[in-house]
């Protein structure tokens, strides 16, 4: 019969469980929650590390260099022209004054998805939730969607200098407007009249089932 020390190492062995996620196999740690006490401390956890801007196992990113000013992305035919603003990103919570791999990775996906035929962005309302720098939106307009990029007051600047930069090409097919948005706040009516086509999580789930 096991002690109750060694049931109580079995039983934290299981909450450190590593696992597998996603196409590339990434390890993750397994957070088992059992009751709403640990489900509020993993949440309260979670919060903590994306504010200190500490996430466990960080990589640095491959595809962007964050200390730069301006970062140079071919996309649609187009050079497009992003501007960063490095010292922001000291701010605990700010992460968007920066290009991140994944907005390149999704920008660039979606390029390649409208040219396949495997994707329709032309016509298409497109809600964008924390528009960063807006990269991704900037190719979604240029694929032909009616994009709405959204950030908080203070990142709106710059999001709108991007915008005004690099969309002002005659051949544009699609729009882009940007507008604020603190999540949890009522949206305005033009955000969700009529409803988007598509937004952030659905072009994500649309990439992973892909």
């Amino acid at each position: 019969m096991a002690t109750a020390a060694e049931v109580e190492t079995e039983e934290e062995t299981e909450m450190m469980k590593m696992v597998k996620l996603g196409s590339y196999d990434g390890k993750v740690r397994l957070l088992i929650v059992s009751g709403d006490s640990e489900s509020e401390s993993a949440a309260e956890e979670t919060m903590l590390l994306w504010g200190i801007q500490q996430p466990t196992l960080s990589k640095p990113n491959a595809f962007v260099a964050q200390s730069s000013l301006n970062l140079r992305i071919d996309a649609c035919g187009h050079s497009l022209s992003i501007l960063q603003s490095p010292s922001s990103l000291g701010t605990p919570g700010v992460t968007g004054s920066v290009m991140w791999d994944s907005g390149v990775v999704l920008g660039k996906f979606l390029e390649h998805a409208v040219d396949s035929g495997m994707l329709l962005l032309h016509g298409k309302k497109i809600v964008e939730l924390g528009s960063g720098c807006g990269l991704v939106g900037c190719i979604a307009a240029l694929l032909g969607a009616q994009v709405i990029l959204t950030d908080l007051p203070d990142r709106l600047r710059l999001l709108k200098k991007n915008i005004e930069n690099n969309l002002r090409h005659g051949d544009l097919r699609g729009s882009a407007v940007v507008t604020e948005l603190t999540w949890g706040d009522d949206p305005d009516q033009d955000l969700i009249q009529p409803l988007p086509d598509y937004g952030n999580e659905s072009l994500l789930l649309f990439l992973q089932a892909t």
